[in-house]
């Protein structure tokens, strides 16, 4: 990703839950904070900032947590009357082409001059941007095939 995108720092992040301590007698489900906000769990970095890896950054803490909050849904057009052919029935409309969906980002120009950026060692001048990656899971019975058939 840092050559494809000529970028000086590339590092990945995953929300998680924190977790609460246990002891012996503890539930398998004892860990689990559900009140907890998520906390940003740094998993990988380029070789240059592996200082990165296992840092949690904390709600309230740098810009980052602006592409997980949930912007408003622009409600749609008024509903029109369709058109109408000469016995009167209505014509139906033609499908849309879906749109384009792009994931929620922030960027931002220059992190020196933004007062909210979180910086776990010495700030360094130059831009930061933040990409929100949504999935359920990678992991179901096409995609096995598909590497199966990929392999042979």
């Amino acid at each position: 990703m840092k050559v494809g995108t000529k970028a000086t720092a590339v590092y990945i992040g995953k929300m998680v839950q924190p977790k609460k301590p246990i002891n012996d007698r503890d539930d398998d489900q004892a860990h689990i904070d559900s009140s907890a906000t998520p906390n940003i769990h740094f998993c990988y970095a380029n070789p240059e900032h592996k200082f990165l890896i296992d840092k949690v950054l904390q709600p309230g803490k740098g810009v980052t947590y602006e592409v997980f909050n949930e912007t408003p849904v622009e409600e749609e057009a008024a509903a029109v009357e369709p058109e109408l052919d000469e016995e009167g029935n209505p014509i139906p409309a033609p499908p849309k082409d879906p749109e384009e969906k792009l994931p929620k980002f922030l960027i931002v120009s220059e992190v020196v001059k933004e007062p909210n950026i979180h910086f776990f060692k010495v700030p360094r001048l130059g831009s930061y941007m933040a990409i929100r990656l949504e999935y359920e899971s990678c992991l179901f019975e096409e995609a096995l095939e598909a590497g199966v058939i990929d392999y042979l």
